[in-house]
């Protein structure tokens, strides 16, 4: 029994690679709640790998990407811990691609992040006191919403683009 099919390996890499090098981006701000976290950004790569091309690459992406993200020198306590809700939330996303819109799907990024919340809270990385505050929510709110504004267009862009590739390679066959 394969895991992976051969057409989704190439995408898988390139996912992982690009997870790695969003999470080691410069311009990756600090989490201004949360002492010692970051701003999440890459955590809409599985979520648009599993919409794009199914949960096993969403799964793969959310596992591997993040685990080799916590071993590389952006790396901390906080995205090791990530390493199974990252790989849950690529596998929703791929789980849902075909049975509900994307934009409900990209929505699979609220589960990556509640259960970001309960593996922090349940290793000591945060407290309740930090979860109590109206200014958390408020910051989950919004990077929720700009996590599944930014995967629903690049989505969109990937389509098109991939589209418009298949159209000009059927205009030369013919």
């Amino acid at each position: 029994m394969n895991i992976l099919r051969r057409n989704e390996i190439l995408p898988m890499l390139i996912l992982i690679a690009l997870y790695v090098l969003i999470g080691n981006a410069r311009s990756i701000q600090e989490n201004p709640i949360i002492p010692g976290a970051v701003i999440a950004v890459n955590m809409i790569v599985p979520v648009i790998g599993g919409i794009l091309f199914g949960w096993r690459v969403g799964l793969a992406v959310g596992l591997f990407g993040t685990l080799f993200n916590a071993f590389s020198p952006a790396g901390n306590e906080f995205e090791l811990h990530a390493v199974i809700p990252h790989g849950v939330m690529g596998f929703t996303a791929g789980y849902l691609r075909d049975r509900l819109p994307t934009i409900f799907a990209a929505c699979s990024i609220i589960v990556g992040h509640f259960l970001n919340i309960a593996t922090f809270l349940l290793f000591n990385l945060i407290t309740f006191s930090v979860i109590n505050s109206v200014q958390f929510w408020y910051g989950l709110a919004f990077e929720s919403l700009a996590g599944i504004i930014t995967i629903v267009v690049s989505i969109a862009l990937y389509r098109v683009v991939t589209q418009y590739r298949e159209h000009i390679y059927d205009t030369i066959e013919q």
